[in-house]
């Protein structure tokens, strides 16, 4: 036998490292990969979507209620009457409220009376049962009637319960803390203190005090109670500012749209019942407190000009009573045309004066000195008084006898003047005061929500599809780039140095077959016998040929198989091309020669009674370990019985001779070897053989592990003669040269 036969067998020269390029990445390649994972992809997409849906079935209902209320920035704030329209600051006529009004929604003034008002300071709600309670309490008809409880569970309430609390208070050391009130017969209950204590047991309807050792006592009256006895109802009292947060948090008011002046106030909760209760109680609250401030506005201004409308009387009868004497006195004086319009003049501006001083005193109870409405009047009245100082200078310059007539006839018509503007005034402010409307309005009152807010079941289906998508997407790329492959098989022919022989495409009838061999089936679960046309028997055949071609001038034809690790579908290779041999009318033989843990008998379906342990240890000749099968076309040696030292037994178990018998009656000799990365034995088998191949399977290997397997061979005097990828997934890079085949015939 010529040992180094396999030395000199070459499928292909070493192929040229500055041809050889690394495969661009298309849009194809992701394309193949998503496809090749898509069973990945849809689990994924099936698990968010059933969590999406277990969570739309048990999440609490969130609801929410909102009213709209229109603010009217042209109604400015209670004008002051005696200023003049050239005073008036455009900024304060026509700048919108809006972002005010939001902040006086939002303010405890507003909330803490509806919080008092609704009595939200008190939580009460039935205990449902863990889970499933709430969702089966939703699904009950109040109409119904009270839900029955699950035997053995009557604690727990299952919808219909029914209960209010007209009065709940406790002392503070009790804030936040939760009571527990159970349903009893005959429309009575049962308090238990937050350690499970009994406090007191009382009718409904009627007020129970209990005494606890605090300065204040527990005081709870409850008004309605609808539950089978010994439900149990979750009870609390929050102090005001909690409850007022809380409210907070669920409130929130914002603009229609912008410069509308129209606001948007919701509220949500679990409640839609107290939820509308609490909207309309919120915005008639804030209405009425805006009418409320505006009334005390108007009567502020009201009662400054009843305070000074006889301060200005007693001065015009004063001036009146002065220029009656004076015309007694001196008769009649003629006043010069100059003196009347210098009157005239000084009369006005003595009169605004006036005005914008009372205007002043006026501001100064609301405003600070540094506010810019109070720095524009001081500056007013500094400009009044120089042209008023300038008119007097020019009446000091007429005859004495006019200035004194100007001067008391000034005296009376500004008086005269002021009194009359006082009067009106005040007039109008009694009727703004008794009428009063504020300047905001209720456009749209809350109603009770029919539907929930939350959650939006289409919304949350499409994203979870979108997530399902995307994460099983994601699994599928992080699993390509963390599996252990050299994806270009060429670089890794001139790296390890061995030509790649055949690259077998994934099999989904031989997935099939290896289930039905591990269930016990008694028929050979060979690939090439049951399907023939499948694509991977395809693959096969073309290596058959080109062992054909390249063993063709050997005396013997012993082929070896092996791996560099297990689990890489040596055995499958090396069953299915014995297979694919024997069907172009060559005897065939295939050895199990995986001492430790052989399995092919599995796939051929027969016993491992006697084999190649039994043979090499002498306690079994050659007609007693080979097995026909007709229904693969081959003979078959099994491993035998487990031996203790395989390395042992192969050396010294007279191998070399069993080959040289063998081979003078079949053509073909298949070798099913161990992993040489995990055993010496193909070592030890190699030296023997005609042709060694080396089976990895796609994405389990590296380029590495083929190069040290390719030296273990290499330390021994073997040359492998090549390599093949096994069970290549479409999207590989070889693939679409390997991934043809013709379709069955008809």
């Amino acid at each position: 036998m010529n040992m180094h036969g396999q030395h000199e067998i070459s499928l292909l020269p070493p192929p040229n490292l500055s041809r050889i390029e690394e495969p661009s990445v298309s849009i194809r390649d992701y394309v193949d990969l998503l496809l090749e994972g898509k069973k990945t992809i849809l689990l994924t997409l099936l698990s968010v979507l059933t969590v999406t849906m277990i969570y739309l079935v048990f999440a609490p209902r969130t609801y929410k209620a909102d009213a709209l209320l229109r603010i009217d920035k042209n109604k400015a704030l209670l004008t002051a009457p005696l200023r003049s329209e050239a005073s008036k600051s455009p900024a304060e006529a026509e700048n919108p409220r809006a972002q005010r009004e939001v902040e006086i929604l939002r303010s405890r003034s507003v909330l803490g009376k509806v919080v008092d008002g609704l009595s939200l300071t008190v939580e009460v709600s039935p205990r449902y049962f863990p889970l499933v309670g709430e969702t089966l309490a939703r699904w009950h008809d109040p109409h119904d009637g009270v839900a029955g409880a699950w035997w053995g569970f009557g604690r727990w309430a299952f919808g219909g319960e029914k209960i209010r609390i007209a009065n709940f208070s406790v002392p503070d050391r009790y804030l936040g803390k939760d009571f527990t009130l159970i349903a009893l017969e005959g429309a009575r209950f049962q308090l238990l203190n937050p350690k499970g204590e009994q406090l007191a047991e009382g009718r409904v309807g009627d007020a129970v005090e209990i005494d606890v050792g605090e300065d204040k006592p527990v005081v709870i009256q409850v008004s309605e109670l609808k539950a089978h006895p010994g439900t149990h109802f979750d009870l609390s009292r929050e102090s005001q500012l909690t409850a007022i947060e809380k409210l907070k948090k669920a409130f929130s008011v914002k603009e229609a749209s912008k410069d509308t002046d129209i606001l948007n106030v919701e509220l949500k909760g679990r409640d839609p019942e107290q939820l509308a209760k609490s909207v309309n109680d919120i915005a008639t609250t804030y209405v009425n407190a805006t009418v409320n401030w505006e009334s005390a506005e108007a009567g502020q201004k009201l009662a400054f000009l009843e305070g000074q409308l006889p301060i200005i009387k007693e001065r015009l009868e004063r001036a009146e009573q002065a220029l009656s004497a004076y015309r007694q006195q001196h008769g009649a004086v003629d006043i010069s045309t100059e003196a009347e319009v210098l009157l005239k003049q000084a009369s006005e501006m003595e009169t605004l004066g006036i005005q914008l001083k009372q205007k002043y005193e006026e501001q100064s109870q609301r405003l600070e000195d540094a506010h810019p409405d109070m720095v524009a009047t001081k500056a007013q009245i500094s400009r009044v008084d120089r042209k008023l100082a300038d008119l007097n200078k020019r009446i000091k310059e007429l005859p004495r006898t006019q200035q004194n007539m100007v001067g008391l006839s000034r005296d009376v018509q500004v008086n005269t003047e002021l009194y009359t503007s006082l009067l009106n005034s005040a007039q109008e402010q009694r009727v703004a005061a008794a009428g009063s409307i504020g300047n905001s309005r209720i456009v749209d009152f809350a109603v009770i929500p029919e539907k929930p807010y939350w959650p939006k079941p289409m919304l949350l289906l499409a994203i979870a599809t979108v997530l399902g998508l995307t994460s099983g997407s994601a699994i599928v790329f992080l699993r390509n780039s963390l599996q252990r492959h050299d994806n270009y098989p060429a670089l890794l022919e001139y790296r390890v140095g061995i030509p790649l022989y055949a690259a077998i495409p994934h099999s989904k009838k031989q997935k099939r077959l290896a289930r039905l061999t591990d269930q016990g089936r008694d028929k050979p679960a060979v690939l090439a016998s049951q399907d023939p046309h499948d694509i991977s028997v395809e693959s096969l055949r073309g290596l058959r040929t080109t062992l054909e071609a390249t063993l063709a001038s050997s005396e013997s034809k012993v082929i070896m198989i092996s791996s560099p690790a297990p689990s890489m579908g040596k055995s499958f290779v090396s069953s299915n091309l014995a297979a694919l041999l024997a069907s172009i009318r060559k005897r065939v033989l295939i050895i199990d020669a995986d001492l430790r843990n052989g399995r092919l008998h599995e796939a051929f379906s027969v016993q491992k009674e006697k084999g190649l342990s039994d043979l090499l240890s002498g306690s079994a000749s050659l007609a007693e370990v080979i097995t026909s099968l007709p229904g693969v076309g081959v003979d078959f040696i099994s491993k035998g019985r487990s031996a203790p030292n395989p390395a042992e037994l192969l050396v010294l178990g007279g191998l070399d001779e069993i080959l040289e018998d063998l081979k003078s009656f079949y053509n073909h000799i298949v070798i099913d070897s161990p992993p040489i990365l995990g055993a010496t034995d193909p070592a030890i088998i190699g030296k023997h053989a005609d042709a060694t191949f080396l089976v990895v399977k796609e994405g389990r290997y590296t380029a590495q592990e083929l190069e040290v397997s390719f030296r273990r061979f290499q330390h021994v005097g073997i040359k492998p003669n090549g390599f093949i990828i096994n069970d290549m997934k479409e999207g590989s890079s070889y693939y679409p040269y390997y991934g043809y085949a013709y379709p069955k015939a008809v």
